[in-house]
């Protein structure tokens, strides 16, 4: 054997080895970088999702708490302010009255009877303001489901 032959099988300096903690700890670093994007971005769009009863039972506690509150439209109460983009409405359910206001353009489906979820605060007096207001599509199988349920 030749000493060219050798020089292959002798071993890298120290210096120019890849350290594998280098890996480990870059590794780590990106995963709790990941890991705390995903909890923050997750924090600030969660609410908590209650019915009109659950929000009054808090009483004072529930005052400027971000919550989720779902009723349905009481259509006798329904104001729009279109020059101000204002809307006033109660939503309902089967314990009680909400009053709301939303500023925003109202919504094409918004009527009597529309299932609505309301998401913001509770003012002190009672009254919720809705940051955004979503509106439950009917379904369309709704009204045939009632017809052929019914005798004839």
């Amino acid at each position: 054997m030749t000493t060219e032959g050798r020089a292959h099988d002798m071993e890298m300096p120290a210096a120019s080895k890849p350290r594998p903690t280098k890996f480990i700890v870059g590794g780590f670093i990106i995963v709790a970088v990941v890991v705390y994007l995903i909890v923050s971005s997750l924090g600030g769009s969660t609410a908590y999702y209650l019915t009109v009863a659950e929000l009054r039972a808090k009483g004072p506690a529930a005052v400027g708490q971000k919550v989720r509150v779902s009723g349905v439209v009481d259509g006798a109460t329904i104001q729009y302010d279109q020059q101000n983009l204002i809307l006033r409405f109660d939503i309902v359910d089967n314990s009680g009255r909400l009053s709301v206001v939303y500023h925003g353009p109202r919504p094409d489906m918004f009527q009597d009877q529309a299932e609505a979820v309301v998401e913001g605060k509770l003012n002190a007096d009672g009254v919720f303001e809705a940051s955004n207001l979503l509106l439950k599509c009917p379904s369309k199988y709704e009204a045939a489901a009632t017809a052929t349920a019914s005798p004839r």
